[in-house]
């Protein structure tokens, strides 16, 4: 009986060298056997997707669970119950079960990660909140391992502590409130497609302008144009109201929306001095003309006078002058709005504003088309004998006091 035991250990001894050697070979073996073959494969599909896997460490993560998978298959078909060292083998195959569970997880977030580094400038990703998803998933995959490692590591029942978890329902709400939040709000606003990445947003309650960098599960990043990045939780979507620019950019035009204040004390008729000198204006040549014609027809039955007849006026012409040259500027849309309107006068004077769209959505672009446009309005007013208000500086008191 003796003679037969030691037999069967002295094959057990070689059985468990054969095992450990295994362990140790399979890994390497994957490495560089496997591991280009795969290569191969998933180039094929995607070369992105296969370099994401690797900066990842993706297949040296899935190159460690050989190891444990081989001690815990060969295991199972040992009887160690004869064996001095059955404590040893069985706290091995409890840490080779842990092990396994673990990596797993680790390597579900990975490739979960990998995908989403891939196609995330995809249509289909931009459009729905994909990365959400993947990061619940993640979540889930790292509750469920946590339970089954404590559940190897105390040999208990994992369907009785995912029972009792079913029971604790209400405190694992309250614990992933924030989560749940940010899922509800993620799904709302990428199925109302009211953002997605790349956008330009203002919450101005949260002193935030910038682009959207990543919607995530929990928390959205932002790029301010200071090229700072400011982080928030998805949740706030649901309480905040946003502004978002990306309809401006679809639309292919930028508005520009501005105002000039006039002084009242400018304002006057048109005498024939005046009117020659905007006739020689191109903008104005043909309106002038009709214009003229018009009022020559009206003023027959009326009595001499300026205030009895109809007569032009300096700032009906200037405004009449903008609008023309609005019309016939290169860079404005002129399939979108265009307006040049007298706003209500105010204790700065009378505001005239210039309500456009440019051609161009591009920031650079758009600001200098602006500039260009107000330098020549406010250039072009004294021309028309218009005064544009400006408050006085000390300079403008100094001047006014001396001539007293």
């Amino acid at each position: 009986m003796k003679i037969e035991l030691l037999e069967y250990l002295n094959k057990l001894d070689w059985y468990l060298i054969i095992i450990f050697i295994l362990a140790i070979i399979l890994p390497l073996a994957f490495l560089k056997i496997i591991h280009p073959i795969l290569k191969k494969l998933i180039e094929r599909k995607s070369k992105k997707l296969f370099k994401n896997l690797v900066e990842l460490k993706f297949f040296y993560t899935l190159s460690f669970i050989i190891s444990p998978v081989v001690i815990i298959l060969n295991f199972n078909n040992i009887d160690f119950s004869e064996s001095n060292l059955k404590e040893i083998f069985l706290l091995l195959k409890k840490i080779s079960s842990i092990w396994i569970v673990v990596s797993l997880s680790i390597l579900i977030g990975k490739f979960l990660k990998a995908i989403s580094n891939t196609y995330k400038k995809n249509d289909f990703f931009v459009k729905y909140p994909i990365n959400s998803y993947f990061q619940l998933i993640n979540l889930l995959v790292i509750i469920v391992s946590a339970i089954l490692a404590i559940c190897f590591a105390l040999n208990l029942s994992p369907w009785g502590i995912l029972s009792g978890v079913g029971a604790l329902g209400a405190i694992l709400l309250l614990v992933f409130k924030d989560t749940i939040l940010g899922l509800v709000a993620s799904i709302q606003v990428y199925s109302g497609n009211l953002l997605k990445e790349g956008d330009w947003i203002e919450l101005k309650a949260l002193d935030i302008d910038g682009e959207v960098l990543e919607v995530g599960l929990h928390r959205v990043k932002v790029k301010a144009w200071d090229n700072t990045i400011t982080t928030f939780p998805t949740s706030k979507f649901l309480d905040l109201t946003f502004k978002n620019w990306r309809g401006m950019k679809d639309s292919g035009g930028r508005r520009i929306k501005r105002k000039i204040y006039i002084t009242l004390s400018s304002i006057k008729f048109m005498d024939e001095r005046l009117f020659e000198k905007l006739n020689n204006l191109t903008l104005l040549e043909d309106y002038l003309k009709n214009k003229n014609l018009e009022l020559e027809k009206i003023n027959i039955k009326r009595k001499n006078g300026t205030v009895n007849r109809r007569t032009l006026t300096n700032i009906g012409c200037f405004r009449i002058y903008l609008k023309k040259y609005l019309e016939v500027h290169p860079l404005l849309n002129k399939k979108m709005t265009l307006l040049v309107r007298q706003m209500p006068i105010n204790q700065y004077g009378l505001p005239i504003e210039i309500y456009t769209f440019t051609k161009t959505t591009d920031w650079n672009e758009y600001e200098d088309i602006q500039s260009d446009i107000f330098d020549h309005i406010l250039a072009s007013a004294d021309y028309f004998g218009i005064e544009l208000y400006q408050e006085p500086s000390s300079t403008d008191i100094k001047e006014k006091l001396s001539g007293l």
